[in-house]
């Protein structure tokens, strides 16, 4: 299904652990210019060699409904004493986005041209840390950067209305950890530069973009960005066979949009890059950047999408040797792919390329979990032999009917699908730490021992799929599970 969306956001391209990330004007995308987070270069943005505060980042995560701001980085030059810090430190505000920008919307405008005012926004814990990020602990470790972090939305689906730019305030006096004290001042300090603005995403800065696959015999190629796990970055990690993700997103990442938009638009690919994730379901995972629609609703479909395939073949020959050649934590490694595990996701149209590439190689792909996408009936017979759940909501009017009219297809090609007539809640999803009821109903389809699963929740439609499936915690546990014979 086609729902487009120009992408706006911000994504680092190197993978450094925490990136600084710089707005690439005037368009949406941004790229990264440094692994650390640098003093500012624009007006309203200080740049300081005396001693005291030094700068501020954006600290940032991308939601089903879109990237948020979650926190400030108070960049200074020697370690804080954390026990002279309080919640009323700082005055922290953010930029609203600009007026008409929704994401996951087509021909959204660049959030970042907000003409509003800042809104404050109070901190719900401070602490300090060794780099610009937050704690899930919230609590202080050694270091030289103090977090003013923000309440996160219960709700991940939620839409965002923040834009990447912050203001910081220092209302009271801070000490370092060797006893001196920076006074409270009235300096209004910014996260924006003349180069773009200083924001870090959890979960995305990892990543490494604007990788090419390309044929010359064909004269084709193909733009994706790739995540490679940390294990693989240590020493012998090159010795290891990993998993595979393809996660393919949806036809608003095409036309002029960036291999940043496609990590930042929707949590479609980046989710499994988080670091919680990866704890439990270690993998490779790359996503495509397409230059147009490759999928439509009339079933049409471009190079692309064998492309797609073409990139994945690549990587299961275990020759991909093209980490960053300036790092040393990747140079000259070649990445080996088990081939037993190799697995696709997408929405929309990502989920019908997903559906489509399962079906033309069957013996590829050991599981796809799909949400909101839909095939015609006689093109994806193959897929009878495939292990597939298929998530979908109940004012979806194309993707359910499809999978719909799918189902008795299959079922004659001797497949064994689980389609409930229950409706579940969406309601369950959120808090993502909450799932039990969730979780128990939808293991209790899988295990009634289908390889097809198509479940539908009750009220959603295509859009909110997008913003709420993936956080299934259930589903992509289950799609690791599966490991071709």
């Amino acid at each position: 299904m086609t729902a487009g969306a120009a992408l706006a956001g911000a994504a680092s391209a190197v993978g450094l652990g925490i990136q600084e990330v710089r707005a690439a004007a005037p368009g949406n995308g941004f790229m990264a210019a440094s692994s650390s987070m640098p003093g500012g270069d624009g007006p309203g943005h200080h740049k300081r060699n005396s001693p005291g505060l030094q700068s501020i980042c954006a600290l940032c995560e991308v939601t089903g409904g879109g990237e948020k701001i979650y926190g400030v980085a108070v960049a200074y030059d020697v370690n804080i004493d954390p026990a002279s810090l309080t919640l009323d430190t700082y005055t922290t505000s953010v930029f609203p986005a600009a007026k008409g920008f929704f994401a996951g919307m087509p021909q959204e405008p660049d959030k970042n041209t907000t003409t509003a005012a800042a809104k404050s926004r109070a901190p719900v814990a401070i602490y300090t840390n060794s780099e610009p990020a937050l704690r899930p602990d919230r609590k202080s470790i050694p270091g030289m950067y103090v977090i003013a972090e923000f309440q996160h939305d219960a709700d991940l689906s939620l839409p965002t209305t923040d834009s990447d730019k912050v203001t910081l305030t220092q209302d009271r006096n801070v000490r370092t950890t060797a006893g001196a004290v920076y006074a409270a001042s009235k300096t209004v300090w910014s996260n924006v530069g003349q180069r773009g603005n200083s924001v870090v995403i959890r979960g995305v800065d990892a990543w490494e973009q604007n990788h090419w696959w390309w044929d010359d015999t064909r004269s084709t190629w193909l733009e994706y960005s790739i995540y490679l796990p940390k294990s693989f970055l240590k020493e012998g990690g090159e010795h290891k066979a990993y998993p595979l993700l393809l996660a393919v997103t949806h036809s608003g990442t095409s036309y002029d949009g960036t291999c940043a938009q496609t990590l930042t638009e929707q949590c479609i690919a980046t989710i499994w890059s988080l670091p919680e994730e990866q704890d439990r379901h270690e993998c490779v995972i790359v996503t495509p950047r397409y230059e147009r629609t490759t999928m439509n609703d009339y079933w049409e479909h471009t190079s692309d999408v064998e492309n797609t395939y073409k990139l994945v073949e690549s990587l299961l020959r275990n020759t991909w040797n093209y980490g960053n050649p300036n790092l040393d934590d990747r140079r000259d490694k070649v990445l080996k792919i088990d081939p037993k595990r190799v697995y696709c996701t997408g929405w929309s149209m990502g989920a019908m390329t997903s559906l489509w590439l399962m079906a033309r190689h069957p013996q590829t792909f050991a599981g796809g979990l799909i949400i909101a996408g839909q095939q015609r009936p006689t093109d994806v017979v193959t897929l009878a032999d495939q292990k597939l759940l298929i998530i979908t909501g109940t004012e979806d009017n194309k993707a359910t009917p499809w999978n719909e009219k799918c189902v008795p297809v299959w079922e004659h090609a001797g497949a064994r699908v689980v389609r409930p007539a229950e409706r579940l809640d969406p309601e369950l999803i959120f808090p993502i730490d909450d799932q039990k009821k969730l979780n128990s109903q939808v293991d209790g389809y899988l295990a009634k021992g289908g390889n097809i699963t198509f479940l539908t929740f009750e009220g959603v439609d295509h859009m909110g799929s997008a913003r709420k499936f993936f956080y299934i915690k259930a589903a992509r546990d289950w799609l690791f599970q599966q490991v071709k014979a």
